[in-house]
């Protein structure tokens, strides 16, 4: 079973995607953290994250960028240069709309960022093209690609 990790401080918006993949019944697992530095505890296998059977390698990150102590762009370069995280397709997923995050997001290596949408039926959408594209097998999805700004990356 493919593995999405939703990286995100806020319980309501964890919660939101948790609905969403529910009622979309996506062929995935989700798995939450709540923090960047938990991110990077799950990803390394730290702790309460070492059982890979319960916790496995993503094969997608959903990472939120505004999050205190450790924000996304942090996580997104330590994800990046970790062997064992480095290959892995990663999609910014932040309130922000603002042209320096989002360049900064695709120089830094997110393969999309994604605006959190307003409306919950949104996001459903976004977890249903998640779905196809880790049942796709594909590094470059356009399912996904279709949520993501224009920038290099997308």
């Amino acid at each position: 079973m493919k593995t999405l990790l939703y990286v995100d401080d806020s319980a309501d918006d964890r919660l939101l995607v948790q609905r969403a993949c529910r009622r979309a019944r996506v062929s995935f697992g989700l798995q939450t953290v709540e923090s960047g530095v938990e991110a990077i505890r799950y990803l390394s296998g730290e702790g309460e994250f070492a059982d890979r059977a319960e916790h496995p390698l993503p094969d997608l990150i959903l990472l939120d960028l505004k999050m205190p102590a450790m924000d996304g762009f942090q996580v997104l370069s330590w994800i990046r240069c970790n062997c064992a995280t480095r290959a892995v397709p990663v999609a910014l997923y932040t309130g922000s709309l603002i042209a320096e995050d989002i360049a900064k997001g695709y120089a830094e290596g997110a393969d999309y960022f994604i605006t959190k949408p307003p409306q919950f039926g949104t996001v459903i959408d976004i977890v249903r093209a998640v779905d196809k594209c880790l049942a796709a097998d594909s590094a470059n999805c356009e399912a996904l690609a279709r949520f993501s700004a224009p920038g290099e990356g997308g």
